[in-house]
């Protein structure tokens, strides 16, 4: 198999830990690839990203050693899934998954035959290698985000579908509208609940985090894989940074 077609590994024994870009720009797709993070979501929901970029920036990561290039469609359309794919993401991230007949739906646009519906013919195969088509359907890892209260009890049926290989936990929406229903304090249980049953119909189960605080939580309770922010968050945080180093200075007022 071409060694550039890698999987994530979902089941490793270490913490898998990735960030997200939205910001639209190649060149931070291009700085990203040279890090060690295990994986990078080429984001399509909450971006700037249109199709041609988030090809771009996919393709930064078709080198073995770069991060793993997943990409997040904004919904559950076959067309935005094939469009990833056929640009080189070895894994799609569908948002808002609700029902087995979602996860059903996303299995069947995302492998070819015959677990899925995929067309033949992807531009991935010209920089993958020819036996991308055979390989594919083996590395893809194909995760699904549970991010309401409603998903999440409904969590073994929408992971039981062949195909689907990991769910990632949208804590921010999960946490915004457990808050907004009175349910703050159940946030924790449910998710715990919901890593659970995933563990057990063996999915790899990963979660939202905003430190490394959050990852060993998790961690210990079962997640095996983190997304740690995205490039919009990471350089606000660093611009502010470099505000309070410089506009902050104790300098000598001049005579």
């Amino acid at each position: 198999m071409n060694h550039n077609l890698k999987s994530l590994k979902l089941a490793a024994h270490k913490p898998l830990i990735g960030i997200g870009l939205c910001l639209g720009s190649v060149r931070i797709a291009e700085m990203v690839a040279m890090t060690g993070f295990d994986y990078v979501m080429v984001d399509m929901l909450h971006s700037h990203f249109d199709k041609q970029a988030a090809t771009n920036a996919i393709r930064s990561f078709a080198h073995s050693s770069a991060p793993v290039p997943i990409g997040r469609v904004a919904n559950n359309d076959p067309g935005q899934i094939n469009d990833l794919l056929d640009a080189g993401a070895l894994g799609i991230i569908v948002p808002m998954v609700g029902s087995s007949e979602e996860s059903a739906s996303a299995v069947e646009a995302a492998y070819y035959p015959p677990l899925g519906k995929r067309s033949k013919g992807s531009p991935a195969a010209v920089f993958y290698g020819d036996d991308y088509y055979s390989a594919i359907n083996q590395v893809l890892n194909l995760i699904v985000m549970i991010e309401t209260p409603e998903a999440a009890e409904r969590v073994d049926e929408i992971l039981s579908i062949p195909g689907v290989t990991g769910c990632l936990i949208g804590a921010g929406d999960l946490s915004f509208i457990m808050q907004q229903a009175g349910q703050a304090a159940e946030f924790e249980s449910i998710v715990a609940r919901t890593i659970k049953a995933g563990k057990r119909l063996g999915v790899a189960m990963g979660i939202s985090v905003g430190s490394p605080t959050d990852v060993q939580f998790w961690w210990d309770r079962g997640a095996d894989f983190f997304l740690a922010s995205h490039d919009m968050g990471i350089l606000n945080t660093a611009i502010h940074s470099h505000e309070k180093k410089y506009l902050k200075m104790d300098v000598a007022v001049r005579s």
